[in-house]
């Protein structure tokens, strides 16, 4: 359902296409309003990632994002303009370091040049070559007088310590003596580097302390990896379910006898499971056979099949984790707990105790198990009734305790949006049944639930359940207070009383017969339209129904045999 707002529209409820949960979510390719900026995450996921998404013209319910995966888009979109803003500081710094080095270089050649056009008698050795450097071109005049001079010279190594900085002693560069001026200069200075390689060499390099991640033991992950090496390695069966039937956990093929399912669980590669398991999901395994596919041994217990695999054929088992998934014992009928061993008629009923034993969300008032946290926060709601807060329908009378449920309702009641696929075909149904009975006339499914009572058989467990409770368990709650019967649904009642106040309200509309109940003008209906094939071989009377035909011969006919 779309919901219009002011910085752009929000679909809710909406399948989010890329983390696939179902929550409220946004348009791909809408423009949206975002502390000031305007943002498409169709775009963003170009300028990130270089990512083109496809059908983003197409329905709606095919270009959601939730909100989770908009907030890990931004995040991508900051990280990469923040990594493109330092790459640029980093160039621009280096344009700007190479160009001081130019200048530098510029400055010093500049500086030489001055020299040797005021002193053609010095020569100075460069400390970043070891050769030096003989400026002097022109022959000195041998008649002119000689002038003595002195130049101290202060070599300065940058970046080094203060003690690395040692002046020189006067060279006295005589014309006659320039040769020998020259080899005492580079003899200094060679002293020189190598006393500045003993203190570098000499200092002591500060010792950083490597930092170590600590180990951490996750226990999800050992609990994923000791189910995986227990259903490659033995014959225990993982199952999914909807309501109570059973689902191949490889496929999804539906099942209602958990023979055939574990018959048909075989047919697929173990090896595969670990490509199909959902961590997300409590895990269900059906038990009822273990024994170890690596050889003959036969085994009836899970401990006891994990001290086989590591002791015998040194597979790795986790210790610290226990509890893996949920067992089970399937079969047809009654089921029973294997952990307490209590009694239950459907699956259904057994899941949901189960929590007992593994559910994680506890209530602090009653003790009352659930698996998911929003199962716990409405049962919460149910010990402080006043403070729940109901959302009503605007279309019905009808309030839920959570803006899903509501926003759910409408979709499907209201707005008659299909809101049930089928996992074998494209098709979405409007209700669970439709669903129901289209997997079985399209699609092939049999679904047979005998009575353990008597030998009907059923195509739905709630037909199953109503017979029971009807025939067997005779469940009579609703009694005439005009007499002593008593029905299984209000509505026999209410046909019921109509033999008490003697109403006729159903009125055939081709003949005018009334009839007290509709059921009753139902079969009537069935004259006009449907072959009458019980002919009266006495009279030409023939009727539909053979309850019709029965009592036209005792009453008409009486002392034949009408059968």
């Amino acid at each position: 359902m779309s919901v219009n707002n002011r910085k752009g529209p929000i679909v809710d409820p909406g399948l989010c296409r890329c983390c696939g949960a179902i929550k409220k979510c946004r348009l791909l390719n809408v423009e949206y309003e975002w502390s000031g900026q305007r943002e498409v995450y169709a775009d963003m996921f170009v300028d990130c990632f270089g990512l083109v998404l496809s059908h983003l013209e197409g329905e709606e319910s095919e270009r959601l994002i939730c909100a989770t995966c908009v907030v890990r888009l931004r995040d991508a979109r900051a990280f990469r303009q923040q990594v493109l803003l330092c790459e640029e500081k980093l160039l621009s710094a280096s344009v700007q370091i190479h160009d001081d080095d130019e200048d530098k270089m510029k400055m010093d050649v500049e500086v030489k040049q001055e020299l040797d056009m005021t002193r053609d008698d010095v020569s100075i050795s460069n400390d970043d070559h070891h050769d030096p450097i003989d400026d002097s071109t022109e022959p000195q005049d041998k008649d002119k007088e000689p002038t003595v001079t002195s130049l101290n010279i202060q070599v300065k190594i940058e970046d080094m310590h203060e003690e690395t900085v040692m002046p020189m002693s006067p060279v006295p560069l005589e014309g006659a003596a320039d040769e020998q001026a020259k080899t005492d200069m580079l003899d200094e200075l060679n002293s020189m580097k190598k006393k500045l390689d003993q203190l570098q060499q000499s200092e002591p390099h500060p010792a950083y302390q490597v930092y170590r991640q600590p180990s951490t033991v996750d226990k999800d992950l050992h609990m994923l990896r000791n189910i995986v090496k227990i259903v490659e390695n033995s014959y225990a069966c993982p199952f999914l379910t909807v309501f109570s039937d059973y689902h191949c956990v490889y496929c999804k093929e539906m099942f209602v006898d958990p023979t055939e399912l574990r018959k048909h669980t075989l047919t697929h590669d173990p090896k595969t499971y670990r490509n199909v398991i959902d961590n997300k999901k409590l895990i269900q395994v059906d038990i009822g056979r273990i024994d170890c596919r690596l050889c003959d041994e036969k085994i009836d217990n899970i401990d006891s099949f994990k001290d086989h695999i590591t002791s015998v054929h040194e597979k790795k088992i986790y210790k610290d984790v226990s509890n893996e998934f949920m067992p089970f014992k399937l079969k047809i009928g009654t089921l029973t707990c294997v952990v307490c061993g209590k009694n239950f008629g459907f699956f259904h009923a057994l899941k949901k105790h189960m929590a007992v034993h593994y559910g994680t969300y506890i209530c602090d008032v009653c003790g009352a198990h659930y698996f998911e946290e929003r199962h716990l926060i409405f049962h919460k709601n149910t010990h402080n009734k006043r403070d729940v807060k109901m959302f009503h329908c605007n279309e019905c009378d009808k309030t839920f305790r959570s803006k899903y449920s509501r926003n759910f309702h409408v979709a499907r009641i209201h707005k008659n949006e299909p809101a049930y696929p089928c996992n074998k075909c494209d098709e979405v149904f409007i209700s669970y049944h439709m669903r129901y009975r289209h997997k079985m006339n399209v699609h092939g499914e049999k679904r047979q639930f005998p009575c353990d009572g008597c030998d009907k058989v059923f195509d739905s467990r709630k037909t199953l359940r109503e017979h029971n409770q009807r025939t067997h368990l005779q469940l009579l709650r609703h009694q005439c207070n005009l007499c002593d019967k008593k029905f299984y649904l209000p509505s026999a009642l209410r046909d019921h009383m109509t033999s008490h106040t003697g109403e006729r309200n159903f009125r055939c509309e081709f003949c005018g017969k009334n009839y007290p109940r509709s059921k009753a003008l139902k079969v009537h209906l069935q004259s006009h339209s449907a072959e009458k094939k019980y002919k009266c071989c006495l009279c030409p009377s023939a009727y539909t129904q053979v309850t019709n035909y029965r009592n036209h011969m005792r009453t008409k006919h009486p002392g034949n045999d009408y059968d």
